[in-house]
């Protein structure tokens, strides 16, 4: 049986990049969520740090990850994330229970 991967990936905008993150990040959303092996993509705006979005990301499998980060609509946003983001982090996790 496939145990689904969950991502959460942390991003931190640069001062005065917070508007163009979000919408690179909103873009990505609508697109990844479309893409058969999806099966959550959440975005959100931190309640405390208004700079900083969570993307909560649930995948059939790694490969359904790798695949997605391969997409021409993730490669696209990759250079404007890159460009905006002061600081980023990605923890992978599988559910237990």
């Amino acid at each position: 049986m496939t145990v689904p991967l969950t991502l959460v990936a942390t991003l931190l905008a640069k001062t005065g990049s917070e508007a163009e993150l979000e919408q690179t990040l909103q873009d990505l959303q609508g697109l990844s969520r479309v893409e058969a092996d999806c099966i959550q993509y959440d975005f959100h705006r931190d309640a405390e740090q208004a700079r900083t979005f969570h993307m909560i990301e649930q995948w059939r499998d790694e490969s359904a990850l790798t695949a997605h980060e391969a997409t021409s609509h993730f490669q696209a946003a990759l250079p404007i994330i890159e460009r905006t983001t002061e600081k980023f982090s990605v923890t992978k996790m599988y559910r237990v229970s």
